[in-house]
């Protein structure tokens, strides 16, 4: 019977690993989608402040 000090039980140690590869990924993602975000933001705010300027320009 095998206990937590033997050389067979690397498992723990492979799934820590593994789980931190899909933490780094998962975060990498995440910030992917910030930065999207926040351009469509930034387009958007611009484009509304361009056609209110051009409005108020008109009138």
């Amino acid at each position: 019977m095998a206990n937590k000090y033997s050389k067979s039980n690397n498992s723990s140690k492979a799934r820590e690993h593994k789980t931190m590869e899909d933490y780094r990924n998962d975060r990498k993602r995440l910030n992917t989608g910030a930065k999207v975000m926040a351009l469509i933001i930034i387009v958007t705010m611009v484009f509304f402040y361009v056609l209110s300027s051009g409005l108020a320009f008109f009138e």
